[in-house]
């Protein structure tokens, strides 16, 4: 087919946005726009008229038309898609179909008039490669604009140093009385010296000529007769008042003004306090610093951990389709024992295991293979050898694949339905398979196609729009019995029920799916019970709709 031109048009003819994709004058497209609608019958419900040269397939929007002129040789069938597929990104493009949006937006329009017609012939492309061409995101672009920010956060943070030190060098010269010695020997220059070419006083040998001016204050002293009360050094050295040239001064009292030392811990932590105490910043505490790493972190400090201790940890990943079936599931598990007195180290571990024969197990090569698979219990092939100390050992993994939904923790439901007037309306609904289950920090992570952010209506819980990812987040603190299900509905400027793909969700839980435990810990020599701490955690590699 060949596509003459798209325009979007009045009713009565007029273009607004008109785009060519072969050679012709104004006057020729205005003329077959200002045509068109008297082609038009007022009882016909076709979507297409004809003339002797050129076709118009059109749609109408609110007030005007999209219409796209091509030739008579062209496929109505292509046309008719062509023409939907240009309505879906002008509906993208503008929130409302009227003059004044379609010409504030007609940059973008033609634009994306370009990416789907090129030389009147239509490109292979979809409407979400469309988006990604017209936002024209550039990694290394973002790579470039984070370096600037962090360029200009270090130099705000070197201004800052700076002033604080300059501060703190104001401070210890106070404090050391640097500055009243130069304030009070200005003044006495000033009286007896002028600028401190004319005056003699004592100087580092004895008497000389002096730097007793107005711009000699530096160092304060004393003499006798003349005493400097605003000088600490001036209270800590004597010098000799005989008139002889050349004699030395009388040997001199260390001082006890330290004045500002540099290059001191002492005072580099004293720099940092007061930074703190001027910027408002607070220490954080041990279990402030657990809670801001995240639930697993602060769950493995908040255990007490015995001489024995053991840690289970699960990783699940599944993928489901958007009719709610699952595609594939597999979870993946670790068992490590970390053993801190060398006293406890020869043990035995009695499991409990997941009773399905699919479970696949995999034992440490130094771990007695046969008795693990007949009385499921984990010991070194060598009795007499204990197990290291002071380092996590993994001792078992497996592996778990299956097809029964029934395992999966959350099942995620998306319900988009088109309005028919460029918007549509999202319900997504999650489930807990498994009431026993307690999911934390669960975060439902939705695409959303279109320029503008969804408009939320009922939800549970909380959300979050992220612009730059085009996708709405749905977070949930915990998942249990008390709110087994919920439901989040929205609605963007869409139609396209396939941008709402795919759904990625993350969440963490302490119990396992698996449910791979340890029931006893025994000494290899006496078989008495020792005692021993645990942790478990299941978390999320993959989990996702598509």
């Amino acid at each position: 087919m060949v596509v003459l031109a798209a325009s979007i048009c009045t009713k009565s003819g007029k273009a607004i946005v008109s785009r060519q994709f072969i050679e012709m004058t104004r006057s020729r497209i205005e003329g077959l726009l200002a045509s068109f609608p008297k082609l038009m019958g007022n009882s016909d419900q076709h979507t297409f008229v004809e003339t002797e040269n050129v076709r118009y397939v059109y749609q109408p929007l609110d007030d005007l038309f999209l219409v796209l002129v091509t030739n008579k040789n062209s496929n109505i069938l292509q046309d008719i898609d062509t023409l939907h597929l240009f309505a879906r990104v002008v509906s993208e493009t503008c929130r409302q179909f009227d003059e004044r949006e379609i010409q504030r937006h007609a940059f973008d329009l033609l634009s994306v008039f370009d990416e789907v017609i090129a030389l009147g012939y239509r490109e292979s492309v979809t409407l979400p490669q469309i988006r990604t061409i017209v936002e024209m995101e550039s990694h290394e672009e973002r790579i470039q604009l984070e370096i600037e920010k962090n360029k200009e956060k270090e130099a705000k943070d070197e201004l800052k140093r700076k002033a604080k030190q300059i501060e703190m060098m104001k401070r210890e010269q106070k404090k050391s009385g640097f500055s009243g010695s130069i304030s009070g020997m200005s003044g006495f220059g000033n009286k007896f010296g002028g600028n401190g070419s004319g005056g003699y006083g004592p100087s580092s040998g004895g008497y000389g000529p002096g730097s007793m001016g107005g711009s000699g204050g530096s160092g304060g002293f004393r003499t006798q007769g003349y005493p400097d009360s605003g000088s600490s050094y001036a209270d800590d050295r004597t010098y000799s008042s005989s008139p002889s040239f050349g004699s030395s001064a009388t040997p001199q009292r260390p001082s006890s003004g330290k004045g500002m030392q540099l290059g001191k811990k002492a005072k580099d932590m004293s720099l940092l306090e007061e930074i703190k105490s001027d910027e408002g910043i607070q220490e954080l505490s041990g279990t402030a610093q657990a809670s801001a790493v995240g639930p697993a972190a602060g769950a493995q400090s908040s255990a007490s951990q015995e001489s024995v201790h053991v840690s289970v940890t699960e990783k699940i990943a599944a993928t489901f389709n958007r009719d709610g079936g699952l595609q594939n599931l597999e979870i993946k598990g670790d068992m490590t024992l970390r053993v801190s007195d060398p006293d406890s180290s020869r043990l035995r571990l009695i499991m409990q295991l997941m009773p399905d024969s699919s479970v696949q197990y995999k034992t440490h090569p130094n771990v007695d293979k046969s008795l693990f698979s007949s009385d499921a219990v984990i010991a070194m092939k060598d009795q007499s050898r204990p197990f290291p100390t002071n380092t996590s050992l993994g001792l078992l993994k497996w592996r778990y694949a299956s097809r029964d939904d029934s395992l999966c923790p959350l099942l995620i439901t998306c319900w988009p339905s088109p309005t028919g007037h460029g918007a549509c309306d999202v319900n997504i609904e999650y489930e807990l398979q498994n009431t026993n289950l307690e999911l934390h920090d669960v975060v439902i992570s939705i695409p959303y196609p279109g320029g503008a952010p969804p408009k939320i209506g009922d939800l549970e819980g909380h959300y979050n729009i992220n612009r730059a990812a085009h996708t709405l987040e749905w977070q949930l603190p915990l998942v249990d019995r008390s709110n087994a299900s919920g439901v989040l509905e929205f609605s963007v400027q869409s139609e396209d029920v396939d941008g709402f793909y795919p759904i990625k969700v993350n969440f963490f839980s302490p119990r396992l799916i698996c449910a791979v435990a340890v029931a006893d810990i025994q000494t290899t020599d006496s078989g008495s019970p020792v005692q021993f701490s645990k942790e478990t955690s299941l978390t999320v590699e993959d989990y996702s709709v598509v």
